[in-house]
């Protein structure tokens, strides 16, 4: 099947920041997700990365200035949809040609409503400059030898929604992602489902993904029948639950929990994230094992606290490398300057000192993150 034909009659999983990782994106493939999209990449923030290779995990990162800006991995190389956040179309092809041959498309996110992607003229500022977002498109579309998407919102007057999407058709993508919320609308309002139907006729026959509410398997069929939709994405459902792609229905989500560890370790995802994630994804917000995941500074201790220290030991610590887990790093300058020193673990029920990114930066302060990016949750 081409990566054309599987914009059609799909279940993807949408960009969000600082959650569509690498380990979310290949545990939602294993679920039967058929596309995955990367959290959105800055171009500045690709454009001179170092491509290199991790031989123990297969990842393949993307690297500058000691930093991991991207990651990916052969396992989702003909089903991963790099999103670029960009407001210039030399700048986004510079971007995408550094990842053109290790991802299965490019996206242009025209969604993002914060204040980092607003300012700097990216995401839903695209939205009011139909002439320069089609530009970028053009460019892409020209030169990018992968299929080019676009990820938009509706605009408050639906005529001036059709319009612009008629634009965009026209620049020769290949599909068509709506948020069916305004640049203005947040997620606790209902996603307008309604008015991706004159969207669907005004493009057609080019794919059309809706994206927005979309929290169960049930969902996608009664989206696509309501909407002449040809495709679902889902955000929110997915960190609910990422079993949620799972067609005979969603398993018990502490043991999906437990399996996006297992993910993370086996790529060295940075911890950081990871962290981030499985704190959204965890259930059960009051038990030892929460506290375990919010006191863990490390791998070591994240595993101990969802019960699997065994596999970490067996199998997870040599894959471990100092960028993916503060604690290898620790353990290693530790035993450089006091080789008989060794690091002990820490009670994952304890209440120690919470890990750097406890508090990790809101989406309205990019400066501080290690990777510049920004997403949707829908």
């Amino acid at each position: 099947m081409s990566i054309e034909d599987r914009y059609r009659n799909g279940f993807f999983l949408a960009p969000m920041v600082r959650v569509g990782t690498l380990p979310l994106r290949l545990l939602s493939l294993h679920y039967g997700a058929d596309l995955v999209w990367t959290d959105e990449n800055i171009d500045r923030g690709i454009i001179g990365c170092e491509r290199v290779v991790d031989e123990k995990t297969g990842v393949v990162a993307f690297i500058k200035d000691g930093k991991d800006m991207f990651a990916t991995h052969p396992d989702e190389r003909d089903k991963v949809i790099f999103q670029i956040g960009t407001a210039d179309p030399t700048l986004a092809l510079a971007a995408a040609k550094v990842v053109e041959q290790d991802v299965a498309g490019i996206d242009l996110n025209c969604g993002c409503p914060k204040k980092f992607s607003i300012q700097g003229g990216m995401g839903a500022a695209l939205l009011q400059k139909p002439d320069q977002l089609c530009a970028i498109l053009e460019t892409l579309v020209k030169n990018i030898s992968k299929p080019v998407s676009c990820k938009i919102r509706v605009l408050d007057d639906e005529e001036q929604t059709l319009a612009l999407v008629r634009r965009i058709a026209a620049t020769g993508i290949a599909a068509l992602t709506v948020h069916c919320r305004t640049r203005d609308m947040r997620p606790r309002e209902k996603a307008m489902w309604h008015r991706l139907n004159s969207i669907v006729d005004e493009v057609a026959p080019l794919p059309v993904i809706l994206n927005g509410d979309v929290f169960s398997y049930e969902d996608v069929q009664r989206a696509r029948d309501s909407t002449g939709a040809t495709s679902v994405m889902t955000a929110r459902g997915a960190i609910e639950n990422p079993s949620i792609f799972r067609a005979e229905g969603p398993l018990p989500v502490i043991d999906v929990a437990v399996e996006y560890v297992k993910y993370a370790v086996r790529v060295s995802s940075p911890f950081r994230f990871t962290k981030y994630t499985i704190l959204q994804i965890y259930p059960d917000k009051k038990g030892i094992q929460y506290r375990g995941l919010q006191s863990s500074r490390g791998y070591e201790q994240m595993c101990a606290a969802v019960g699997i220290a065994d596999f970490y030991y067996s199998e997870g610590a040599r894959l471990i490398n100092d960028r993916a887990d503060p604690e290898v790093a620790k353990s290693a300058s530790a035993k450089r300057q006091h080789p008989s020193l060794s690091v002990k673990a820490v009670d994952p029920g304890s209440s120690g000192a919470p890990c750097e990114d406890a508090a990790l930066d809101s989406e309205e302060s990019p400066t501080k993150r290690t990777r510049t990016e920004c997403g949707t949750t829908a």
